[in-house]
């Protein structure tokens, strides 16, 4: 039944309604508006207007299927850059330290006044390993924290994240200053 039949057919029961003596609506209002709607062009659309849209719809929606796959990418493409990060300043700092403590301990048998010489320039890198073992602590917290739904996880999650970048940053810093003291260690120790 097209939007004109319907109005059609509506007309005529209230004016049946009207002429029994019924006049609680506004008859000649809504016959009026009704006239209207019968007259009115109806647009209903052609094969060709619902095959546009069709494929207007199917193409909105691959663009959103490539949309996420591109954002899930983006997402594996972080979390695989912080991992390698986190697995660099571990093995600078945890190098380092395994290098030094086997330095030091051939140093301690061979010329042990020179031992605490070697045992400052230690520190900084040991401090680098444990700030990035809580950058890896805290990045599980992260995406826990991410995975919920609520804003106020959100908005920690992404605090925790500022601080596993710091964390990472200041885990570079310590081995530099740890490889600083370590130079002025060896250039003092003839």
């Amino acid at each position: 039944m097209s939007a004109q039949e319907f109005a059609a057919q509506l007309k005529e029961t209230i004016q049946g309604v009207k002429d029994n003596g019924t006049a609680a609506i506004y008859c000649d209002n809504l016959i009026a508006y009704l006239d209207d709607v019968s007259e009115s062009p109806s647009h209903t659309p052609t094969e060709v207007e619902l095959e546009k849209y069709k494929a207007d719809l199917q193409l909105h929606i691959e663009q959103n299927k490539n949309y996420h796959a591109s954002q899930l990418e983006m997402f594996r493409s972080v979390i695989s850059s912080g991992q390698n990060a986190i697995r660099s300043s571990f093995l600078l700092n945890g190098g380092a330290s395994v290098a030094l403590l086997a330095f030091i301990g051939h140093l301690a048998t061979t010329k042990p006044e020179s031992v605490l010489l070697f045992a400052s320039a230690l520190m900084p890198f040991v401090l680098g390993v444990l700030s990035m073992t809580i950058t890896s602590g805290l990045t599980y917290l992260g995406q826990w924290l991410y995975d919920n739904v609520g804003v106020k996880s959100q908005k920690w999650g992404f605090r925790v994240n500022i601080a596993c970048i710091l964390l990472g940053i200041s885990s570079y810093a310590f081995f530099m200053w740890g490889m600083c003291r370590a130079y002025y260690a060896f250039i003092n120790f003839v």
